[in-house]
């Protein structure tokens, strides 16, 4: 049995895949996320992170054609508004003020391509609604978790969890991998 390709740098994503009994590799997807994004007409937060997800596993099907590749895409919504990775303390701060008292989505989507045909496909959406928070808890926040490369703008696994009142998913599809769910679409090719 070939290993799954899980086409993800993210760090949780290995961590999750790790509790299960399922031989895997971890690549990075040899893909241009941030042009792909630049250059993509979708405007549907829904279409846009399966288009994203679908494009990191078909990058890597050259190089494994004969392994299961699971691509993975998470976005963040707030009216209509996709956030990005912040990437700085300011704009990790300044997410964390519109979102602070709010209900946002992250929307994750998952695609298994082999032999760069989509074998399968999977959405998450989970629904979390932040406490109000004060400026200080805010930045206090960012020096405790730098959550700059997570979309949101706060790492759930770590201390984020603590900056929402109320959530509506599973812990692993707010961690960015709801494997629970995705081993069962593709236990057949296991």
């Amino acid at each position: 049995m070939k290993p799954l390709v899980l086409a993800s740098s993210s760090q949780i994503r290995k961590e999750i895949l790790s509790k299960y009994d399922v031989p895997y590799i971890c690549e990075k997807p040899l893909i241009n996320e941030d042009e792909l994004k630049e250059n993509s007409t979708l405007v549907d937060p829904r279409q846009l992170s399966y288009f994203l997800a679908e494009a990191k596993a078909q990058s890597l099907s050259t190089i494994y054609p004969e392994n299961i590749i699971l691509g993975c895409d998470q976005i963040c919504i707030f009216n209509n508004d996709i956030f990005e990775k912040p990437l700085t303390v300011t704009k990790a701060i300044n997410n964390l003020k519109i979102l602070s008292g709010n209900t946002h989505h992250l929307i994750g989507s998952y695609v298994f391509v082999k032999n760069s045909e989509v074998i399968n496909k999977y959405t998450a959406i989970c629904t979390l609604t932040m406490k109000n928070l004060t400026a200080a808890e805010i930045k206090n926040y960012v020096e405790l978790d730098s959550p700059l490369n997570s979309c949101a703008s706060y790492k759930f696994e770590e201390n984020g969890y603590k900056l929402h009142k109320e959530v509506i998913g599973s812990l692993e599809a707010i961690n960015g991998l709801p494997f629970k769910q995705l081993r069962d679409l593709i236990n057949e090719y296991l």
